[in-house]
């Protein structure tokens, strides 16, 4: 392939890479000046920015490529009482510009700035010499040895540094050209992903309404998305999108994107909120992190205070050492930090941590989790959780997210906690499972996941609870299904506990019938003494025709515990022995059958059907065995109630 041929493929390759370039340096080292020869923009809107002549906040331009590709810029302030603007413009950078004035070299803000693009694993670089129209030759070259040697040891350490005069345009051309090659090999962003997109600008145009900035870090947005504004929970419809000044019918992830959000006011939004897919991420209020100190900063204490930068908002949290009482300087830790005001994060996330006061950037790192719970001090198995979260693939991800809940999981449930997208994730899922390492509970409308150890665990509690429960009560069918699922499976909803339970059921774990759960091959155990009381009370039932004793009657004619009686009653009931008619009343098997010849001979002659009083006189008994009686036959469907007459169904 000749060199022609090969640049218009990388043209052709290039138009459809969405990435953001973004400034960073010293106060009054030329990146605004350097942006407008660039692309034509003053970033300076602001109209105190014009009035001191320094930016103050961020500003945004376009920058055409030579293929028609139409990239971002984003320009940052480089005051130091403008550093968290800064960070909220770094977030999303793809590509950095870290400029440099020949006449000033590298000074304080210069190793901050490229200290947080270090922190937030930013890759791509180029470093800019610029004001040399006012140095000689000698003094540029030593500028430029100088930020080589800056970069050396961070992420940007093998980027080009080119010298350039904006006021004259010397470089620019060598400068666009190296921006052009950086293109090529820029880390893009994922558009499979959801969307989510934090806010760094909000305002409101007339005839239009509320609008909202920023860099599309995942997904595309389109016009009629229904999305929502986190951590506000602010239902939020795309009305249009703009990407560079221009109405899009989506953006990409990569773009800077303007939005229009139907129904919002622009009060009730700022800089720090997120703009994102339904049920993607969820706000957190306490993240896992592997934290690296700055070898500038002092050592951080556990618990001290911070500020956290991530994405466009800056949030206040306290840095608890997992391992060890502090983070010393240039040290990294696992660590997690306690927000006191919820966070839109996912696993990988860069942040920046700066001192609570004086304000400073001390550190930063990488987000591992995003629903822990809190940790104790040393907690050996969440720092190897940690560690595995941190150097693991995504299946050692999952199963640790699936592994934490006491319950099963859906898809749904799971994928916030990952931040993997539910076509990848159902793949992990079922890779576990092949692996045996997961269960699925699978039903019509929705799977439920949960490891292989939760399910052999809550099985062997089942087993024990059953157990422990037929040893106390030898004379029971066993536990009830209901105070089975209160005791041993209380976090658990309906639907999966029913699949887990008829799965138990089918592979012979467990017998039930509709009503108590045992175990195989166990009958109730009764006593010779047991055995004498209950052919008494089954001779009284029968002998007493259509006008039983209750059982307290039964009771105390046999000097026996009600309880006591009630077991026996219940095992005579399983033994087809007698019939269960109310609360207190039970008759024989024999009569029963009796009582309902007499009712359908009674209503038979009856086309209106029969009263309480007249199936009494039928059966030649008193009305408190007579009701009873029918609301038995009612509950069996022999009979069916018509206001205060039975007729036979």
């Amino acid at each position: 392939m000749s060199e022609c041929q090969e640049e218009q493929k990388n043209q052709r390759e290039s138009y459809f890479r969405k990435f953001t370039i973004g400034t960073a340096g010293h106060i009054d080292h030329g990146k605004t000046v350097l942006v407008k020869a660039l692309t034509g923009t003053d970033t300076d809107r602001l109209a105190e920015e014009k009035k001191r002549g320094i930016s103050i906040d961020l500003g945004f331009a376009p920058f055409e490529l030579s293929n028609g590709t139409i990239v971002g810029i984003v320009d940052v302030p480089g005051h130091e009482n403008f550093i968290r603007n800064m960070l909220a413009g770094a977030t999303g950078i793809d590509l950095a510009l870290l400029v440099v004035a020949a006449d000033d070299g590298v000074m304080p803000q210069t190793r901050e700035h490229l200290a947080i693009l270090d922190l937030l694993g930013v890759k791509s670089g180029i470093g800019v010499i610029t004001k040399i129209d006012l140095v000689d030759e000698e003094l540029v070259e030593l500028t430029i040895e100088e930020v080589r040697e800056l970069l050396s040891g961070t992420k940007l350490s093998n980027s080009p540094v080119i010298p350039v005069s904006a006021l004259n345009g010397q470089g620019l051309a060598e400068l666009k050209r190296e921006i052009e090659s950086a293109a090529m090999s820029v880390e893009l962003k994922n558009t499979n992903l959801p969307v989510r997109m934090p806010i760094d600008r909000v305002f409101s145009l007339k005839g239009i309404g509320t609008v909202v900035t920023g860099t599309l870090l995942s997904g595309q947005v389109r016009c009629g998305d229904n999305l929502i504004i986190e951590p506000k929970g602010i239902e939020a419809r795309i009305r249009s999108v703009q990407v560079h000044g221009k109405e899009k019918e989506y953006a990409i992830a990569g773009e800077r994107t303007a939005v229009n959000i139907s129904g919002v006011p622009k009060e009730n939004l700022a800089r720090g909120d997120v703009l994102i897919a339904k049920g993607f991420l969820q706000p957190t209020y306490m993240i896992d992190a592997k934290i690296r100190l700055l070898k500038s900063s002092k050592p951080l204490k556990r618990g001290a205070r911070v500020r956290f930068h991530h994405g466009t908002s800056e949030i206040m949290g306290r840095v608890y050492a997992l391992d060890g009482r502090e983070i010393l300087s240039g040290e990294s830790k696992h660590a997690q930090i306690r927000l006191e005001q919820r966070a839109i994060c996912a696993p990988g996330d860069r942040f920046v941590i700066r001192s609570y006061s004086p304000v400073t950037t001390i550190g930063g790192g990488k987000i591992l989790d995003i629903s822990p719970g809190k940790h104790r001090f040393s907690d050996t198995k969440a720092i190897r959780e940690m560690e595995l979260l941190e150097s693991g693939d995504e299946r050692d991800v999952v199963f640790i997210h699936l592994s934490r809940a006491a319950y099963p999981q859906t898809l749904e449930e799971i994928a916030p906690r990952s931040g993997i997208p539910h076509e990848e994730l159902k793949g992990i899922l079922d890779y576990l499972i092949l692996g045996g390492r997961a269960l699925r509970l699978a039903d019509k409308k929705q799977d439920w996941y949960l490891p292989l150890e939760l399910s052999a665990q809550k099985e062997k509690e089942t087993l024990a609870l059953i157990n422990k429960h037929l040893e106390l009560h030898p004379l029971s069918a066993g536990l009830e299904k209901e105070t089975l699922k209160k005791k041993a499976f209380a976090r658990w909803k309906d639907r999966p506990f029913e699949l887990f339970f008829e799965m138990l059921v089918k592979n012979g774990s467990l017998t039930y019938d509709e009503k108590f759960v045992s175990l195989p091959g166990r009958r109730a155990i009764i006593t010779e003494k047991q055995s004498k009381i209950l052919e008494e009370i089954v001779t009284r039932i029968e002998e007493a025709c259509f006008s039983p004793p209750t059982i307290n009657e039964l009771s105390e004619t046999l000097s026996v515990e009600k309880s006591e009686l009630e077991k026996l009653l219940s095992f005579a009931e399983r033994e087809k022995r007698i019939v269960k008619v109310s609360t207190d009343i039970y008759y024989s098997q024999e009569k029963i059958r009796e009582l309902e010849q007499i009712l359908r001979k009674t209503v038979s002659s009856n086309r209106e059907g029969i009263t309480v009083s007249e199936f009494r006189q039928a059966a030649g008994t008193t009305r408190k065995y007579a009701l009873p009686v029918l609301e038995y036959f009612d509950r069996n469907h022999v009979t069916i109630r018509i206001k205060d007459r039975r007729k036979l169904r």
